[in-house]
Protein backbone atom coordinates (compact mmCIF):
# COMPACT_ATOMS: atom_id res chain seq x y z
CA UNK A 1 0.00 0.00 0.00
CA UNK A 2 1.35 3.97 -0.84
CA UNK A 3 0.12 6.77 0.59
CA UNK A 4 0.90 9.93 -0.36
CA UNK A 5 1.44 13.46 1.72
CA UNK A 6 0.17 16.54 0.00
CA UNK A 7 2.68 19.88 -0.51
CA UNK A 8 1.59 22.59 -1.97
CA UNK A 9 3.20 23.98 -4.61
CA UNK A 10 1.57 27.65 -4.26
CA UNK A 11 2.23 27.18 -0.69
CA UNK A 12 6.18 27.26 -0.95
CA UNK A 13 6.27 30.02 -3.81
CA UNK A 14 4.47 31.99 -1.19
CA UNK A 15 7.11 31.58 1.56
CA UNK A 16 9.91 31.50 -0.73
CA UNK A 17 8.32 35.60 -2.22
CA UNK A 18 8.42 36.11 1.46
CA UNK A 19 11.75 35.37 2.13
CA UNK A 20 13.94 38.71 2.63
CA UNK A 21 17.20 37.62 0.78
CA UNK A 22 17.25 35.63 -2.53
CA UNK A 23 19.57 32.92 -1.35
CA UNK A 24 18.35 30.43 1.32
CA UNK A 25 18.31 27.08 1.82
CA UNK A 26 15.43 23.66 1.72
CA UNK A 27 15.67 23.81 5.21
CA UNK A 28 14.83 27.42 5.81
CA UNK A 29 11.35 26.47 3.77
CA UNK A 30 10.58 23.63 5.87
CA UNK A 31 10.77 25.66 8.71
CA UNK A 32 8.33 28.21 7.61
CA UNK A 33 6.23 25.09 6.18
CA UNK A 34 5.97 23.00 8.90
CA UNK A 35 7.11 25.06 11.83
CA UNK A 36 10.63 23.94 12.28
CA UNK A 37 13.30 21.70 10.90
CA UNK A 38 15.07 18.75 12.39
CA UNK A 39 16.78 16.18 10.64
CA UNK A 40 15.37 12.63 10.26
CA UNK A 41 18.10 11.00 11.57
CA UNK A 42 18.01 7.04 10.34
CA UNK A 43 15.80 7.40 8.01
CA UNK A 44 16.93 6.33 4.40
CA UNK A 45 16.71 9.48 1.77
CA UNK A 46 13.76 7.22 -0.01
CA UNK A 47 11.49 7.63 3.23
CA UNK A 48 12.83 11.21 4.57
CA UNK A 49 10.25 13.98 4.24
CA UNK A 50 13.26 16.47 4.02
CA UNK A 51 14.82 14.77 1.22
CA UNK A 52 11.79 14.31 -0.32
CA UNK A 53 10.67 17.78 0.20
CA UNK A 54 14.31 18.70 -1.50
CA UNK A 55 13.54 16.47 -4.71
CA UNK A 56 10.46 17.93 -4.92
CA UNK A 57 12.30 21.31 -5.23
CA UNK A 58 13.97 20.02 -7.39
CA UNK A 59 11.23 18.84 -9.83
CA UNK A 60 9.16 22.40 -9.91
CA UNK A 61 12.36 24.85 -9.64
CA UNK A 62 11.04 25.93 -12.58
CA UNK A 63 7.82 26.59 -11.55
CA UNK A 64 8.71 27.88 -8.32
CA UNK A 65 11.86 30.58 -10.19
CA UNK A 66 14.85 28.77 -8.02
CA UNK A 67 17.80 27.69 -8.48
CA UNK A 68 20.00 24.84 -6.94
CA UNK A 69 23.39 26.90 -5.99
CA UNK A 70 24.76 24.22 -3.45
CA UNK A 71 24.11 20.65 -2.74
CA UNK A 72 24.64 18.82 0.33
CA UNK A 73 25.47 22.04 2.25
CA UNK A 74 26.55 20.56 6.03
CA UNK A 75 23.84 23.19 8.25
CA UNK A 76 22.45 22.41 12.00
CA UNK A 77 19.01 21.34 12.48
CA UNK A 78 16.80 23.11 15.20
CA UNK A 79 18.10 20.90 18.05
CA UNK A 80 21.66 20.78 17.52
CA UNK A 81 21.82 17.86 15.01
CA UNK A 82 24.59 17.98 11.67
CA UNK A 83 22.46 17.50 8.86
CA UNK A 84 22.68 18.38 5.48
CA UNK A 85 20.49 21.21 2.96
CA UNK A 86 20.51 22.44 -0.45
CA UNK A 87 21.14 26.41 -0.81
CA UNK A 88 18.73 27.84 -3.39
CA UNK A 89 18.81 31.29 -5.19
CA UNK A 90 15.42 32.97 -6.01
CA UNK A 91 15.34 33.98 -9.82
CA UNK A 92 13.27 37.21 -9.41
Amino acid sequence: MKDNIEVSVDRIKVIITGFKNEIFTTAEILRVYSGGFYSNVGTPAYYSFNAQFGKLLKRNAKVLNITEIKPKLEITDDIGRKTKSSRWQSNT
